[in-house]
């Protein structure tokens, strides 16, 4: 049986992906090296752009279960 992973627990990830590129792209604004700016784009953009995909995916996910929780209780209540 496969695990549903919550809300918050997707935000959290969420989060925690766009943290991280922001740390990434900052030390590489400090850093004086041609290779910084592939650090930058490679490293930080890809970590934040997976933020905003987890992201995006736990508000489509979290609608889809109250949704499906909404249905499930008005089918309960009918006689």
């Amino acid at each position: 049986m496969l695990k549903t992973i919550s809300m918050e627990r997707w935000l959290r990830i969420a989060g925690t992906l766009i943290m991280f590129g922001l740390l990434i792209e900052l030390g590489s604004l400090l850093w004086s090296h041609p290779l910084a700016f592939v650090l930058f784009m490679a490293a930080g953009g890809l970590s934040i752009a997976a933020g905003i995909i987890a992201y995006l995916y736990a508000l489509v996910s979290g609608a889809d279960s109250v949704a499906r929780e909404n249905s499930e209780t008005a089918s309960l209540s009918e006689p």
